[in-house]
Order: structure tokens, then sequence, then C-alpha cells
């Protein structure tokens, strides 16, 4: 290279007639004596080329619109420089930005390339978008001196035989065809980020474009990682990469704060870990602009990352149905010689590595999957009638098919093994965290001791009262438990065939007195309660509450959902809610019959909403001692119970099991331990028991049903 070699100055251009003038303004007054200027109009609609052929440069003219990356290649076709600068039209450079990349060459004769650092004042006012932006690129790549793997060809000098060394730009790639060439480049010579060379920048000053810019780009790189297995050396630091997922999970939990109010303690911890993924970046900008304005860069912030995020994942989702955008990077469309070139494997090692491949690929796909219907069955649990179908899947599978993907990432090979591993890891700690119905204190509390004179209470689904099994079998299994309360559901006469007009009324009062001598009973609905203790008052709750005067059995069996039963025990009144929330879905409907499933699943959402609230309300105005006990028809997935968490203690503390289960459908012979078919395998927990007030829960048990119910009893022992 000579003592002072020719530098081409090429110049990208469509519709920049706002910034064109200054940008070649700023070529022309360089300190460099030799320079060339090459304009490249990309088939602008504007006057930007007019503009810029009153200045003495090269003007050169694209037939058709073509991107930046193939006016870049056009360009260098008429460049004579042994140094080509590439210079976006919308930047303008410092007066010894050719000089200092110049010396810089000299000093480093083994450097591929020199980019420079746009400052942080912009080349016009800007406005607030504008502003952010413009700070937030500067201080990204000022902290990022050095070394790197990613180009910025906005602004910086390429030596010419190390550009044709690493080939062209990929003319088909718009928005991304910087890191392309960058990692062809980077593999072959060193590329230095400095601030030695420098410009001004205007950029988008609306935020609508500069998101809709955002997701595109992130969307096109997820082929470039996945296919390289790394993120670009210098400004993508794995701080900023959970930054954009943090803010997507802040603006997730900002609607839940209207519904449940804590939630603003997650929202407000996320949008604190967010800000600490990238602090120096936020204490710059406040010694630059001041509090007020970090608080407006801190949301644009946030809404660019989020949108990032978003982006990728759709990009994830294209990559796993698309073979031609997992492709796009491939060095077939490029101009230059491919970027790499191995011999040719041999037909096993085709066929391993195609198949290694594929499995990475399905692995990627499902994981991801995985992640979108774990984040929005949460979003929706509770809140959308069809969540229903979402939330049937047995809540320990929440923990379980994450922890699968994990194990089954270690045996993918390259890129995509950090991929799956990263894409499991959200919904294995939401699993964790929420829905998985893993009883956490059973892990460091051993067996429970009962103290004398506490009150034992057991609650059952009787499954219309022992009907597949006999009456009598379930009077021998409830005297057993020798209990002071009994709450029992189902408690009815059903006649199969008919549908919610199947149910009647079961008048064994007569028996009932016989089989519990001295014991105190209040019926309604399905609804009995059997207590030792006398019954201050007894009412219906919520819906049940407002049925007309004589209703049809079937009425009152479907929304007399709730009986409050106040006892006398001793000085205190204990006021027990015997519960049978209505089930959301009957498993045995067929999904290919006509049937009208969205009324039906609409209609029992609206019914256990309005059950829920009912005995939500009724809680709250409640200023006694306080047991909730019965069959809710909701698993820890769902967050139907949400609300009644937050008024009442679940009693789950005081049970044993790590895993604790209540039901399984169509268990020929119930909970019984007395075969592998009959174990309680991991599938759901219907059955809740919550208290309120001063009443301590000292033990708290499922117990098996002898084959008469699906359900296990739940059984308690408490203190008032």
């Amino acid at each position: 290279m000579p003592a002072t070699p020719l530098v081409s100055v090429v110049v990208p251009m469509y519709n920049d007639s706002r910034t064109v003038d200054l940008c070649l303004a700023s070529v022309l007054a360089q300190s460099h004596p030799a320079v060339e200027v090459i304009v490249v109009d990309d088939a602008s609609t504007d006057d930007s080329a007019a503009r810029a052929a009153a200045h003495p440069v090269t003007l050169v003219r694209a037939e058709r619109n073509g991107g930046p990356g193939a006016s870049r290649n056009l360009g260098v076709r008429h460049a004579t420089g042994d140094i080509v600068f590439f210079l976006d039209a919308d930047l303008a450079m410092h007066p010894d930005a050719v000089a200092e990349a110049v010396t810089l060459f000299a000093e480093h004769p083994e450097y591929g390339a020199v980019f420079g650092v746009p400052d942080k004042e912009p080349l016009f006012p800007e406005g607030p978008v504008g502003q952010y932006r413009i700070l937030q690129y500067h201080y990204w790549r000022k902290s990022a001196e050095g070394l790197v793997s990613g180009g910025f060809y906005a602004l910086g000098a390429v030596r010419r035989d190390a550009f044709l060394d690493a080939g062209w730009f990929n003319p088909a790639l718009r928005q991304t065809e910087e890191i392309d060439h960058a990692e062809r480049l980077a593999a072959r010579h060193p590329m230095l980020l400095t601030s030695r060379v420098r410009g001004r920048l205007s950029d988008e000053n609306r935020m609508r474009p500069l998101l809709r810019k955002a997701f595109v780009r992130s969307r096109l790189r997820v082929p470039f990682y996945l296919g390289r297995g790394r993120a670009m050396q210098g400004m993508e630091t794995p701080g900023r990469a959970v930054a954009s997922l943090l803010a997507a999970l802040t603006l997730l939990s900002l609607p839940l704060i209207a519904w449940r109010p804590p939630v603003a303690i997650a929202t407000a911890l996320l949008l604190a870990a967010f800000v600490l993924t990238d602090l120096g970046q936020y204490r710059f900008v406040r010694q630059e602009r001041g509090y007020r304005f970090l608080a407006l860069f801190t949301l644009c912030h946030l809404l660019l990352n989020a949108v990032v995020t978003a982006g990728l994942a759709a990009g994830l989702a294209q990559f796993a149905v698309s073979p031609r955008f997992r492709r796009m990077y491939r060095p077939d469309g490029a101009e230059g010689p491919p970027a790499v070139r191995r011999p040719e494997p041999t037909g096993a090692r085709r066929l391993a590595r195609r198949l290694r491949t594929w499995y990475g690929r399905a692995l990627v796909g499902a994981t991801g999957l995985w992640l979108m219907y774990a984040f929005f069955r949460w979003s929706v649990s509770g809140r959308w009638h069809w969540a229903i179908l979402l939330d049937a899947v047995p809540p320990v599978f929440l923990v379980g098919v994450p922890l699968f993907l994990l194990l089954a990432a270690t045996a993918a090979c390259g890129p995509r093994r950090g991929w799956a591993l990263g894409l499991a890891l959200p919904p294995l700690l939401l699993g964790l965290t929420t829905g998985s119905g893993l009883n956490w204190p059973a892990l460091w509390h051993g067996e429970r001791s009962v103290p004398p004179g506490a009150l034992h209470v057991v609650s059952f689904n009787t499954q219309y009262w022992a009907a597949s099994t006999g009456v009598d079998r379930l009077y021998e299994l409830i005297h057993r438990q020798n209990a002071d309360v009994y709450l029992f559901q189902e408690h009815v006469v059903w006649q199969p065939g008919l549908g919610e007009d199947g149910y009647r009324r079961l008048d064994d009062d007569a028996r009932l007195a016989a089989e519990f001598p001295g014991y105190h009973i209040a019926r309604t609905g399905e609804l009995l309660t059997v207590s030792r203790y006398p019954v201050v008052s007894q009412r219906s709750v919520g819906t049940g509450a407002e049925l007309g005067p004589d209703p049809a059995f079937s009425r009152v069996f479907a929304r007399d959902k709730v009986m409050r039963t106040d006892l006398r025990v001793g000085p205190t009144v204990l006021s027990v809610y015997n519960v049978h929330i209505t089930v959301p879905l009957a498993p045995d409907l067929s999904p290919f019959s006509g049937f009208d499933f969205d009324s039906y699943f609409k209609r029992k959402f609206a019914w256990r909403q309005e059950e829920i609230r009912g005995l939500e309300a009724d809680l709250a105005d409640n200023p006694n001692r306080t047991l909730i006990a019965g069959d809710f028809n909701a698993s820890p997935a769902m967050r139907d119970l949400d609300g009644l968490r937050s008024l009442a203690e679940d009693a789950i503390r005081a049970n044993n099991d790590f895993l604790p289960l209540s039901w399984k459908d169509s268990a020929p012979a119930g909970f019984d331990w007395d075969s592998a078919v009959n174990r309680p395998y991991p599938f759901w927990r219907l059955d809740w028991s919550f208290t309120r007030g001063p009443v301590k829960v000292h033990r708290y048990d499922f117990r098996p049903a002898e084959g008469i119910s699906e359900h296990r009893l739940q059984d308690l022992w408490l203190s008032l």
C-alpha cells in the first residue's frame, strides 16, 4: 500500500435528499489528500440524485432498487482506491475520519477493516425518539471499542484486497447484509471498532418505523445465529440478550396489574432487572441528559427490546417451517466466493449431519412452540373460556416437558443445543414458580403431629353418593374416618343418559340421621355437611342464593355450588364452606360431533366465574374463622383460584406429598396402592382446602377412596 493511498468513499443512497448535501460536503472536506467519491443512487424517487450530481463526485445510478448490499457492490466496482470507505448518506463524518482510518491501517497492516463510532450529538436536532436512538447507538459502539466480529458499514473503511478476499455483499439480503459480510471478513482479517473514526448520524425519529425495523432485523438474524451458534462479538452481549426477554416479560405483566395489583411488584422487579443488565448505558444517559430524559430513554429502550424478542420468536417459528428461510445466509446467492470451502463429505457423514441437523431443528421448533404455549396458557388461564383446553394438561407436565427438552438439548449438536437450552429455561422457570402443583414445603418439614383436641374434618366428592359401588361401602369408609365434620359433594342421584337433566334429589334423611346419631345435618342441592357441632346458621352462597322459589332440582344442582354453614365450636364460630365448583369440561364429549363447544365452554366458564367470585365476596365480608373445602374442579395450572388464594391460605403447607394429587380420570379402583394400574400417577389435584383467620392446620392428607370415587378424601386436622 503506498504512503498516501487512494481512498474510495462509497456512498449508497436512497431518498436521502435531507442529508446527502451534508454527507458529501463532509467527504469533500476530508484532510486526507487522496479521496475519490462514488455515490450510488439506488433508484431514488426524490431529488437525491440531482443534489448529489451538484457535487464533484462520480454518480452511479442503479437500474432498480436493490438495497444497500447491492449498492455497495456497485460502488466497489467503480472504485479504484486501495481502501474502500463505506459511508451511509444519512451520516456526515469528521474531517479527519479518512485520515485516521488510513493511519490505523498503516499502524496495523493486518487489519481488514476499521469501523467508526457515531457521535452522541445527531446530525440534525432530533425529536425524543431520534435522540434516544443516537445516544443508544453511540454508547453501544463506544462501549464495544476494540476487535469485533460485527461490522458498522455506515461508517467504515475496508482494505480492497480484504473485501475481495471475503467476497461481495449478498444482494439477496436487505436488512442484514452487514452481519453476513462482516462474519466472512472477520474469519480472514481482524476488524477494529474505534472512536478515532467519527461522524454524526441522522436516524429514525418516529417510534413505529423504528420498532418495525427492529422486528424485521431481529427476525432475519435467527437463521444467522442458529447457523453459526454465536452472537457478534462486541455490542451483542449476553446481558443485552437477557434484557430483550426481560423487556417482553415486563410489558406482558402490565395488563395483569389491573386484575391483580400485587403483580406490580413483579413488574417492578422485572423492570429493575432489565435496567441492571446494561446499567452503564443508563448512567451514561443520565449524565448526558438528566433524569427526565432517562425516563423517556428507558421507555423507548423497553419497547425496542420487547419488539426484538417478538422478532426473534417470529424468526424461530419461520425457521422451523421454512427451508428457504434457513438457507438465507448460505453463500449460494452472494456475488463473491463462498465463505468456507470444505472437502465434500462422505455419504455416511452427509446422512449423519442431515440427521443431526433435522434433530436440532425439530428440537428448537418443539422447544419454541412449548415456550409460546407455556406463556400463552399462563396469560389466558382464567380469562378466556377456551383456555380450559390449554389448562387440561397435567400440571406436572409444565415442569416435566421443559426438563425433558433440556435433557434432549444435551444430545443436540452445534448452535441448536444452545438455542434449545435457552428456549426451554423460561417455561421451566414459569412452571416451577406457577402452576406445577409442587408442594415445596414438603421437602423440609417432617411428619406433623396433631395436638389433643384438634378438630378433624373430612371433605369428599362421593361420585353420586357411591352410585357405582353402593352406599353401604361408602358409610363403612366414612365411619372409619371418625371425623368431627364431614363435607360431602355429589350427594345426589344421577340417571345416566339424560345429561344435565339427569340429577335427582336424594331423599335419605332418615338414613342420615341413623348413620350419624348426635350429628347436625345441613344440606342444599348436592352439598351435604354433617357436624358434631351445633349449626348456628346455614345458607347458599353466590349463585345458589339467587335462585327463585321452588326451582327444579336440576337447576339447583347446576347453580347451588357453595354452602356456608356456621358452626358453634366452643366459644368460637367457625364458618365452613362446602364447595363443588362447576366442572369446566366433560371428558366424554366427542370433538367430532356437531356439539356447540363454544357456547358450552362459554356457559361453563361464566358459571365458574360467578361461583368463585360469589365465594370470594362472601368470604371477604365474613369476620369468622373460616374453612373452605371441596371439589373446585381446578388444577394448580388453572388460575381460577388466584383471587381465593389472596384471601385465604392453602392448607397444602401441612401436606407431606411433594406432588399432592386428588383425582385420576376413570380410575377403576380409585387411588389404592394395590397395583401399578391403580397408583395415583401424576395427573391432577382438583380438591382443595383453605383457611382464613387464626386457624392452624396441623395435618392435611389425601386418603384412598377405596374405589368408591375417582376423588381422594381430604383429611384435615386443625385448631381454632
